[in-house]
């Protein structure tokens, strides 16, 4: 997984298109690689490697941070001027030609073509007939391949609205494809979640597969997406589903394949197997048999758990207050409340960048921190909440004893902060990994999901159950009251705001809750005229992402722009 063969890297960098122009610049032989190319388990496996490695990339989180939580309402950014490119994106006051908005368009993309070249190419791997493995190792390559590509398009989408769906097998007579409908987009993420949600196991045995999309990460996106087609406050199937799929991931309750599929017999089972390489009959056996319709999945619900646990279910820094944050530093590396990471490895031998496998991601560098909050801003999100703690102001010390010296008036987040033990050889190489998907998102997705569908005793009892556990770093007792629907949902907006908050989640939430307009106004008139970011927020246009100019001019007007841009 922390490897990417050298070869593989230049083969893939050859097939990538991050966009329509970038495809034009490429020699049209540099796609027409070896036809057998892709003919054994090993060379799926580079090829998934490079899919992946689009998640440890530079490119990709120097954007996810700044649209995620640098455009939001828990911070400050250094850099807010109207001179500069991300001055403008968190001002609002940007252009169609943003860098940073072209830059979030390209990764996407190049990740999805990197997963459609798994994915396209899976059947010309050759097995024989008693290979029975090997079928099951294949089988997870596809999945682990749709897993990406679902949450590559879930980028674009949140972001953009309705984008092109790519085909998996590029051709000059395919370089423009219109853009698809945003429920057109959902759908396609939505099969390739479920497809994938019944092919791959709950958990590995290897620790060299650590950090593998496993079962409970697909479900676990599966119902972040639902959460995002479905409306606040509009009842919906999308919320039906939702709170159903939270029934099996959350509430322990059985779930077939069939359901997961939502199979209607349309197309045949056994072609259905084939196509999602299910192993033939003649290899089942007692321990794995046929694979049926009504198979029941995996449990999920006693996997994760909320306490602050190490992958070996110790209390983590010996369950003292400081457990919750240490659940993001090493020695909570695949612990028990983290869902699906991004692994990075530090290369220490001095290289940068895109060329090791160490993360770029430098939030809490002492004097030259991205972004940062301010005592009104801390204040507001935790009020007395026992959270407030991972935050912290200039010139005090982090918990293992470093001097923090950030500038005046300015907090981070220490779920940024790396400690003294795994720190670094060389900037812009850490190893620590990014929790992508947490216990604690799922348990509120699916609190916001039973409020939705009117059981707000049990919606309650999963909002306080995040609370509980948070209430264990100082031994308080407050919890969330019963009320009627707006009531309980605002509270578990409030426990999301704190919960999740500094994990580049923040801005795309408010969206989808449709408060981003209101949420954005409020926060720019609490700050000085000279810079009011947040005040220009145009609602009915702000809440999707222009697509990039450059995108436009290339199809010729194919693609069209969004409105208000």
């Amino acid at each position: 997984m922390k490897k990417i063969l050298s070869l593989v890297s230049l083969i893939v960098a050859a097939l990538t298109l991050s966009s329509c122009s970038d495809f034009l610049d490429k020699e049209i032989q540099g796609y027409a690689t070896d036809e057998n190319y892709y003919d054994t388990q090993y060379k799926m496996q580079t090829a998934l490697n490079a899919a992946y490695d689009i998640l440890q990339s530079d490119e990709y989180w120097d954007q996810e941070w700044r649209f995620g939580e640098g455009m939001g309402d828990n911070v400050r950014n250094v850099d807010e001027g109207l001179a500069s490119q991300m001055g403008q994106l968190v001002l609002f006051r940007f252009t169609t030609s943003n860098t940073w908005i072209l830059q979030r368009w390209q990764v996407n993309y190049k990740g999805i073509h990197r997963a459609n070249q798994v994915i396209a190419n899976i059947n010309r791997v050759k097995l024989s007939t008693t290979q029975y493995d090997a079928y099951t190792q294949i089988r997870y390559i596809l999945a682990q391949a749709k897993f990406l590509r679902a949450l590559y398009y879930f980028n674009l989408v949140k972001s953009f609205g309705g984008v092109p769906i790519r085909p998996e097998t590029e051709t000059v007579e395919n370089l423009v494809i219109p853009r698809s409908t945003k429920e057109e987009v959902y759908a396609y993420i939505e099969k390739d979640l479920r497809e994938a949600a019944i092919m791959l196991p709950t958990g590995y045995v290897n620790t060299t597969d650590f950090g593998k999309v496993t079962k409970g990460a697909v479900v676990g996106l599966l119902m972040k997406v639902l959460l995002y087609e479905a409306k606040p406050g509009v009842p919906s199937e999308k919320w039906q589903e939702l709170k159903r799929i939270g029934d099996y991931m959350v509430g322990g309750k059985a779930m077939t394949n069939a359901e997961m599929l939502q199979w209607d017999g349309e197309e045949d089972w056994e072609a259905l197997r084939q196509r999602l390489w299910f192993k033939p009959k003649n290899l089942n056996t007692v321990n794995d048999p046929y694979e049926t319709s009504d198979a029941i999945l995996d449990p999920l619900s006693e996997t994760y758990t909320l306490e602050y646990k190490d992958m070996y279910g110790a209390a983590l820094h010996g369950g003292d207050k400081w457990a919750y944050v240490y659940q993001f530093y090493g020695d909570g590396e695949f612990c028990k409340g983290s869902v699906f990471e991004v692994v990075f490895k530090e290369s220490a031998d001095g290289t940068s960048g895109d060329t090791n496998e160490g993360a770029g991601i430098e939030l809490f560098n002492t004097g030259n921190v991205a972004m940062y909050g301010t005592a009104a801003i801390i204040n507001d999100i935790f009020g007395t909440d026992p959270r407030k703690i991972y935050t912290i102001h200039h010139q005090e010390n982090t918990p293992d004893g470093e001097s923090w010296q950030g500038g005046e008036g300015r907090y981070v987040s220490l779920k940024w902060y790396t400690p003294k033990k795994d720190k670094p050889l060389y900037a812009g190489d850490n190893g620590k990994n990014f929790r992508l998907i947490r216990w604690a998102d799922i348990k509120l997705i699916y609190a916001e999901a039973l409020n939705e569908c009117g059981d707000r005793e049990n919606s309650l009892k999963h909002l306080n159950d995040c609370k509980a556990q948070a209430n264990t770093i100082n031994s308080s007792t407050n919890l969330y009251s019963a009320g009627g629907y707006g009531y309980i949902r605002d509270q578990i907006y409030l426990e999301r705001r704190i919960e999740l908050c500094f994990e580049f989640d923040r801005y795309f939430d408010l969206v989808r809750q449709g408060r981003a307009a209101e949420v954005m106004h409020n926060y720019g008139n609490t700050i000085g005229q000279a810079n009011r970011r947040g005040a220009y927020f145009r609602e009915g246009v702000n809440e999707l992402l222009p697509i990039p100019q450059t995108e436009i001019d290339v199809s010729n007007g194919v693609v069209e722009q969004n409105y208000g841009y």
